[in-house]
């Protein structure tokens, strides 16, 4: 429990963090100088437990590594996409539907148990996914559908390198190799992807802090999830996890005064609601 807690409470605060970036530094710089500062953060961690990172890395889940470290870094790469584009009261619950695919997953390849319940949930969630993006026009810039659409992208990949990490990679590799492989890759993609836009350093003492902000939260973030995966709590650090886009949800209404209409506050309700209670059937089904 106490995982899924500090799961959401970094996740959310670091999602919001990122929404206030976007207005400061490109994507391209938003990406490369937060993964950048939570590799270094990752890989001095490393190095103070006295050894190098990937030093016992089984040769047959090396595959399975990369591969959870790509599915990583296209979802948190559409993560920042989307808040870059799109509303955080928008984005942010569906940025938290990576528990659906996960299941989904878990469905096809058996290792989830199967229910009506649960099937009925997903199919819910996935229509008030829908909703969301019924969204047209936006303000100051934004782009609410491209948004919406990268927010359920970051959860298709997301969800992949949770399960991909969950199944194969976890159970031998160390929590910080994993955090370093996801941030270092990451950041090398969006350092080394062409742009019209030139790579600017932030400026400013605040946006530092905000960089800096974001590093940790990633950081504590993905460390206390994948901790509680290690330890066979998945179902119950999803419970609480999928309550991060809570938090950013609230410090956007309360910081920036956001605010969504019509059609979306029914999509929004299905899903907030809807993904506790996924993550709910999941925490049953596996204890039964």
């Amino acid at each position: 429990m106490i995982f899924g807690l500090l799961t959401a409470f970094f996740w959310g605060a670091a999602d919001f963090l990122i929404k206030l970036l976007g207005d400061r530094l490109s994507l391209k710089g938003s990406i490369v100088w937060t993964q950048g500062a939570a590799s270094l953060i990752v890989l001095c961690a490393i190095l103070a437990e006295g050894r190098l990172p990937w030093a016992t890395l089984d040769a047959g889940v090396a595959p399975m590594l990369v591969a959870a470290a790509l599915s990583n870094a296209v979802g948190l790469g559409l993560l920042y996409a989307a808040f870059q584009n799109g509303r955080v009261a928008v984005v942010a619950p569906l940025i938290g539907s990576y528990a659906i695919v996960a299941t989904a997953i878990g469905l096809a390849t058996g290792t989830e148990a199967v229910s009506l319940p649960l099937l009925l949930i997903l199919g819910l969630i996935s229509l008030g996914a829908l909703l969301v993006m019924l969204e047209s026009g936006g303000a100051r810039g934004l782009r609410p559908r491209a948004g919406a659409a990268a927010a359920i992208g970051s959860a298709l990949a997301s969800g992949l390198s949770i399960w991909l990490a969950a199944t194969y990679v976890l159970p031998s590799v160390p929590v910080f190799d994993v955090l370093l492989s996801n941030f270092l890759l990451l950041g090398l993609c969006a350092l080394l992807w062409p742009t019209q836009t030139r790579l600017a350093a932030p400026e400013g003492g605040r946006t530092w802090l905000i960089v800096l902000g974001i590093a940790i939260g990633c950081v504590a973030g993905y460390g206390c999830y994948n901790s509680g995966l290690r330890q066979g709590g998945i179902a119950v650090v999803s419970v609480v996890a999928t309550l991060s886009s809570a938090v950013t949800m609230l410090l956007a209404s309360v910081v920036m005064k956001e605010t969504v209409h019509g059609v979306q506050r029914i999509g929004l309700a299905i899903v907030i609601l809807g993904l506790p209670v996924l993550a709910a059937l999941r925490e049953i089904g596996v204890r039964t």
